[in-house]
């Protein structure tokens, strides 16, 4: 007899067990945030210039501060960073990407070059170096120009591009 009670009992208990099944109603939460612009407020611009008789290098880094290397002489005239307007979600992070690798300015001829690379930023590079205090942050861009000899880059205006990526975290 004590078996049927129990063999009963245990089948009452998967029984109920079975039929228990508790439903619950939660909630789905969504942010569309404002879409994350970038906009080109200054240019990077290496200044007036002499590569003198071997040329050499100038750094102008993302504070602004320019220096020549080689036999390079700095002239008077203007020279800045790159400056960009982020703009996008108050309060969030967003990360700078620089050019992998050289970008090139061409002689208003078209016939010779300058080589830029080694960039920098302020904020620095990276993932979640930028925050966009009120919703909007400034990035400074710096970089290395390589200047070759008097016989390799004729006097004049050199121009060219290059690619920064911004993205949110």
């Amino acid at each position: 007899m004590n078996q049927v009670i129990a063999i009963t009992v245990l089948f009452v208990m998967i029984a109920v067990k079975g039929w228990a099944q508790p439903a619950v109603t939660a909630q789905a939460y969504a942010e569309v945030i404002e879409a994350l612009t970038a906009e080109e407020t200054n240019q990077l611009n290496f200044g007036r210039f002499s590569p003198e008789t071997g040329g050499g290098r100038i750094v102008l880094s993302s504070e602004g501060v320019r220096t020549a290397q080689g036999s390079v002489i700095l002239a008077g005239g203007f020279s800045q960073p790159g400056s960009f307007t982020i703009t996008g979600a108050p309060g969030a992070t967003f990360t700078i990407q620089l050019p992998q690798g050289s970008a090139w300015l061409l002689h208003q001829s078209g016939n010779k070059t300058l080589e830029v690379l080694e960039w920098t930023s302020n904020p620095p590079a990276g993932s979640g170096t930028g925050v966009l205090t009120g919703g909007q942050e400034i990035v400074t861009v710096g970089a290395t120009l390589l200047v070759g000899s008097p016989e390799d880059i004729p006097a004049g205006i050199y121009t060219g591009t290059f690619t920064l990526t911004f993205a949110y975290n």
